[in-house]
């Protein structure tokens, strides 16, 4: 659980006007939380990840209404308000975040409660990992001091070409978010990363039984063994006649059939990559030849010799084979995504085909998957528990009191001023 700055980059985005609110280098106190001064940097930045948050679900409500109103412009026999009403929500652009409401909040009380809740965490979980006895490592600290040294002193090209700023950090300050705050903030996240484990992990103090890990992890993922077989010629020119499409179905058959006969998918795919980098030679030989006859051998004799010296890699596992799919977010056609989720996950292999190509899928048992557990067990435990981590923490923090600087909370760093219109 590493700390991630994407939803502090999209908020940064908007940052122009931020850059005249806050000017103040970080270097004062805006309040103080169950006894820990919080630095003004410490705030902003959780600010702008609260304010990103808020962009979010607002963005997504509108596309939400715009698809709603999209679709019934063909069902009403008056489209006028649907099409007005879809039109005024096409750009999120122009959507003014703080006219809204989330939660049944203001946008501004919204994002000033997020705040205050992400604060809240952040000393939660120093006080917590005072209390188990976290800290961080030698290593960990040295990381630590290499990530801030890497966004406060190394030259950034995005930063360059977008702000105008040398380094991030340069550019974080004029957010009001210094260096010190900055090393605070990932020292926190990464102390967070500790405690979760402390908590959850296999040794924690509540452990999370594979049986509901795996559940979990089928929920949302799935591993499959697949080939595709494009309806084209060697030339790569699309098929139109049934006979030739039924030369490639069967040649999809019989690559299942390899795979249900136990042979490994690291040699079918070799086999299938050998004839498809044999068939683009042999179209390439065969155009080289047409302009440029070989003296001393015909066509056919210059194009097989060209063919039979192609040689491809053939994969080392089948780890580097096997697509590993997370269900929410992948670039599979739906039709695709939809027949392999519906297959069994018993590694049989089955035929699908779609206008263009057929294709060779073979669900596999993701949890039986040893090498790519052992890189997503950690990030599928975090999915799974983040809610009940949050929640943990929010409860440990609830009753914090809190001492704030009115004019800085309600004046001079109010969200409003984050705003900024098209």
């Amino acid at each position: 659980m590493r700390l991630s700055f994407k939803k502090l980059f999209a908020a940064l985005t908007a940052a122009a006007a931020a850059v005249s609110m806050c000017g103040c280098m970080d270097n004062g106190k805006i309040m103080t939380v169950d006894g820990m001064e919080i630095n003004n940097g410490v705030y902003l930045y959780y600010q702008q990840s609260a304010y990103s948050d808020a962009q979010e679900r607002i963005q997504a409500e509108y596309e939400e209404k715009l698809n709603n109103a999209v679709d019934s412009i063909g069902s009403s026999s008056d489209t006028s308000s649907d099409t007005s009403s879809a039109e005024s929500s096409s750009s999120s652009g122009s959507i003014l975040y703080f006219d809204q409401t989330i939660d049944g909040k203001s946008t501004s009380d919204w994002v000033k409660d997020e705040t205050l809740r992400l604060v809240k965490e952040f000393v939660a979980v120093q006080r917590m990992c005072d209390e188990k006895g976290i800290v961080l490592d030698e290593s960990e600290t040295d990381e630590l001091n290499e990530t801030v040294k890497g966004v406060w002193d190394v030259s950034s090209y995005y930063y360059q070409y977008l702000y105008g700023f040398d380094t991030a950090g340069e550019y974080f300050e004029t957010l009001g978010i210094g260096r010190e705050s900055y090393k605070q903030i990932v020292m926190t996240e990464m102390l967070k990363s500790k405690l979760f484990d402390t908590i959850y992990g296999k040794d924690g103090e509540k452990p999370v039984p594979d049986e509901e890990l795996n559940a979990y992890i089928k929920e949302k993922y799935a591993a499959a063994e697949m080939l595709e077989l494009p309806y084209k010629n060697y030339k790569g020119e699309a098929l139109t006649s049934d006979s030739d499409k039924k030369a490639v179905d069967d040649e999809a058959e019989k690559y299942a059939e390899r795979l249900n006969n136990g042979e490994s998918i690291v040699d079918v795919k070799y086999d299938f990559d050998l004839k498809t980098e044999q068939d683009s030679v042999r179209s390439q030989a065969e155009s080289y030849y047409d302009d440029s006859p070989v003296e001393g051998k015909t066509r056919d004799e210059y194009v097989e010799e060209q063919v039979s010296d192609v040689s491809v890699d053939k994969a080392e596992s089948d780890e580097d084979i096997i697509t590993y799919i997370n269900k929410e977010n992948n670039s599979l056609d739906e039709d695709i995504l939809e027949y392999i989720l519906a297959a069994e996950d018993n590694g049989k292999a089955t035929v699908f085909k779609t206008d263009e190509s057929v294709f060779v899928i073979a669900r596999l048992d993701i949890t039986k998957r040893e090498s790519w557990l052992d890189d997503n067990r950690n990030s599928a435990l975090q999915s799974l528990k983040a809610d009940d981590f949050t929640a943990f923490i929010d409860e440990y923090a609830a009753n914090y009191e809190v001492t704030a600087n009115s004019y800085l909370v309600d004046s001079k760093y109010r969200p409003e001023k984050l705003e900024v219109t098209a």
